[in-house]
């Protein structure tokens, strides 16, 4: 029987994690299935050695390897399991399976894109659709997460051949439920100010400078308390304090961390907030759908706007605007737009076993020869 390796970077707080965790534990109904993170620490490294599936380790804590060494000790050990698919998920991690499987012709690989390529950066896009095409030249298959990514020519020529697959998010709408019952992991969360809530790790991406200036804004109108929910350096956390004070956010602004438990905030936001420059298909969004709390979203992160039905499911805002952000903030906490049961259509079961479906195919046929990558168009 064939076996199954699912990368991850790490096993820090973050819904692709859990989702990887998840899944793992699916395929281990088919398949021996061993989880590899590159490092091990995190909120989710208890939960990962309890799943039914082995879980391989290759650093205790990140900064201990290198990238370039991790890769080293990856192959080292992929080189003596049996012939099977690694699965790599989570854009972090992508170099690290890349240059430990080259030359290993029993581990056929398939790479998860989940985020934006072309960001109208010049030579940094070009050179992210290089790395792109270097994924598909080595792939058994490419999964393109969400609709977003459609629209450039590398991946849409991929898809058609074959060479990749467009498989949605999902998420854990049971879990959500029984996570959104634990206490409130805040005292904001109990008194009667809204809070808004942005989930993600503290980097451009998530465009959290936008939300603090919207938030002060809106509080010209009405007091609210900001929460922003992830990990960051200590730079980046000081560079936000420092603009919330500057928006007047005072002592109603809050960076707490990185969570386990989304859900026990999300289902106790006035809003949650997407403010992302790019995305392909937020996976905050979809956890903020299952708890239920009034959604604000980006028309320009990724495919937020089919997933809200164009307003139906939540409300929307035209990218960089402080101000539509501001008064759709403000719209949210008066008169919610609620989600109702959009996150059905998202259940991690039926993207579970779309990705399931899809492992089985890729292990079905082998590892396949290098093949000729698609030809490398520009962004647009």
């Amino acid at each position: 029987m064939r076996h199954v390796y699912l990368y991850v970077h790490d096993l820090r707080s973050s819904g692709v994690v859990r989702n990887a965790i998840d899944f793992a534990r699916r395929l281990a109904e088919d398949h021996p299935t061993t989880l590899v993170a590159g490092y091990g620490d995190g909120f989710f490294a208890e939960e990962a050695a309890r799943g039914p599936f082995a879980l391989k380790v290759l650093a205790e804590k990140e900064g201990a390897l290198g990238r370039g060494a991790a890769a080293l000790r990856l192959r080292a050990w992929l080189s003596g399991q049996p012939a099977g698919a690694l699965m790599s998920v989570g854009n972090m991690g992508h170099w690290t399976p890349f240059l430990a499987c080259q030359g290993l012709r029993h581990i056929a690989r398939i790479y998860c894109i989940s985020n934006e390529v072309a960001r109208d950066d010049g030579l940094k896009s070009r050179t992210r659709l290089a790395w792109m095409k270097l994924l598909i030249l080595d792939a058994a298959r490419v999964v393109v997460v969400g609709r977003a990514l459609r629209r450039l020519p590398l991946f849409a020529e991929a898809i058609a051949s074959g060479r990749a697959a467009e498989l949605p998010n999902g998420v854990d709408n049971a879990l959500a439920r029984r996570l959104a019952r634990a206490p409130a992991p805040h005292p904001w969360l109990e008194e009667p100010t809204p809070v808004v809530v942005g989930i993600g790790r503290l980097r451009p991406q998530k465009n959290f400078d936008l939300l603090i200036e919207a938030v002060g804004r809106a509080r010209g109108t009405r007091r609210l308390r900001l929460a922003i929910i992830g990990g960051g350096a200590a730079s980046e956390r000081a560079r936000l304090e420092g603009l919330a004070r500057d928006a007047g956010l005072g002592d109603d602004f809050l960076l707490a961390g990185e969570t386990g438990n989304v859900f026990a905030w999300l289902s106790r936001a006035a809003v949650f907030a997407l403010p992302s420059r790019w995305e392909t298909s937020s996976l905050a969004l979809l956890e903020a759908l299952a708890a239920g709390a009034p959604v604000v979203a980006s028309r320009i992160a990724g495919d937020a706007a089919q997933v809200l039905d164009e307003g139906r499911y939540g409300l929307l805002f035209d990218g960089q605007d402080p101000d539509a952000l501001a008064q759709a903030l403000l719209a949210q906490t008066e008169a919610p737009v609620r989600p109702q049961d959009r996150a059905i259509a998202y259940d991690l079961s039926l993207t579970n076993h779309a990705y399931a479906r899809l492992v089985d195919e890729v292990l079905a046929a082998g590892t396949p020869r290098r093949r000729r990558a698609p030809r490398m168009a520009a962004a647009g």
